[in-house]
């Protein structure tokens, strides 16, 4: 894939406003996360957070497609930003108040889970019309390689501020760095839709629903992403009783294990520029591959006894993670005109966020009573088998189709 988007002014700003607000994004990420971990040293709890950050997707997700592919993309997302920024001046004045419980924090988990539920259509609706559709992979690769730098440094960063200056100076960090986006957000001019006859949401709603179910394309590749995320993404939730429940290496060790699993995502964003370019119509074999061997290294790392070896395969984890996102993405972005983008879209990310969800409070639910090792093997194999049978069955289909 090129870098050729690169070259178009306004997807430059878009990406370095996006970036710093991606970094706030996984400091604030960490910071509720160990905020968690220290009000209860729950797995469960972790689990339960998680679930709420990423479960409003699969029921809002879709209503929000909907309307994306109705309004104006540039007001949204400068809507979303601002409520991400009320997001968190909310954490910082509930911690600042000595109220940040389980109940805060479940409210502020929800919250945060319900913008974004928003921001991930608009994103997806926004960032192609940024630049010539020539671009579209390019555009993809880019926003993957600026998420996964920020998935780096922005753990690190978190780690360090909260050992050295404490949770205040992370939130605060978050705040100031949101700001700068939604700045940006307003000085965008993406391409208009063409217009269309007004029809009723729920018509609208059925008409992207109806695009995904007649392509088995664009199932297998949902698919694909949902069964990944509910083994891989999952894992990636409960990170913090992995650095500190089994491995005792605290707020610094969690940093480092969600360091390791974003320097893993940005090799294999680095690695995706090599590749050529996706052929339309056609999923990627190296995305294939990250899909199988994802759930197997979740498995793997039960029963793991060594902090290195641990911190690799979280590494991994990262790097299977970006090549199936992407390149799943990638694939159906290609399929899509813009007049259906945001509520195709939606409907991935709904399942993608699903399955995280779901894997995060499975994981969770389970450590608790068998063990963090056993449920992570139960979970890895489950997955891992029924994506070699999702595999079996889109070749069987396929071999059918051309017959």
């Amino acid at each position: 894939m090129s870098l050729s988007a690169l070259t178009t002014p306004q997807f430059r700003r878009y990406l370095a406003g996006n970036a710093i607000s991606l970094h706030g994004l996984w400091v604030q990420k960490i910071t509720i996360g160990w905020m968690a971990w220290e009000a209860t040293g729950s797995v469960a709890f972790l689990g339960w957070l998680a679930f709420l950050n990423y479960a409003p997707p699969l029921f809002f997700g879709p209503f929000f497609g909907v309307v994306v592919d109705r309004v104006n993309i540039r007001k949204a997302a400068m809507a979303t930003q601002s409520l991400f920024i009320c997001g968190a001046l909310a954490l910082l004045a509930v911690h600042l108040a000595g109220l940040s419980g389980r109940n805060s924090l479940s409210i502020i988990a929800l919250y945060i889970g319900m913008v974004s539920s928003a921001q991930h259509p608009i994103r997806m609706a926004l960032t192609p019309r940024l630049a010539p559709r020539a671009q579209l992979p390019s555009v993809v690769l880019l926003l993957s390689l600026n998420f996964n730098l920020a998935r780096v440094l922005g753990p690190a960063i978190g780690g360090v501020i909260i050992a050295t200056y404490g949770l205040i100076s992370a939130l605060t960090f978050t705040v100031l760095a949101f700001l700068p986006f939604a700045i940006i957000i307003s000085t965008l001019t993406p391409r208009a839709n063409k217009p269309k006859a007004k029809t009723s949401l729920r018509a609208e709603f059925v008409e992207g629903l109806a695009y995904v179910l007649r392509s088995r394309f664009i199932r297998t590749a949902t698919l694909i992403t949902g069964l990944f995320s509910l083994a891989g993404r999952g894992m990636l939730e409960v990170l913090p009783s992995l650095a500190d429940g089994v491995f005792e290496r605290g707020a610094v060790g969690f940093g480092t294990l969600t360091s390791a699993a974003g320097a893993g995502a940005l090799l294999a964003a680095l690695f995706q520029i090599s590749l050529p370019t996706p052929i339309k119509g056609k999923l990627p074999m190296v995305s294939l591959l990250a899909a199988l061997s994802g759930p197997l290294a979740v498995a793997y790392l039960g029963g793991v006894l060594r902090w290195e070896l641990a911190v690799f395969l979280v590494g991994f984890l990262g790097f299977a993670g970006t090549l199936v996102g992407v390149g799943m993405q990638a694939a159906i972005q290609m399929q899509v005109g813009d007049h259906l983008r945001g509520r195709v879209m939606s409907l991935w990310i709904m399942v993608a966020a699903g399955g995280t969800a779901l894997g995060s409070l499975l994981i969770g639910g389970m450590a608790d009573r068998i063990g963090l090792s056993l449920a992570l093997q139960i979970t890895g194999i489950s997955s891992a088998v029924a994506m070699m049978g999702l595999f079996i069955w889109h070749k069987w289909a396929k071999y059918r189709e051309s017959r």
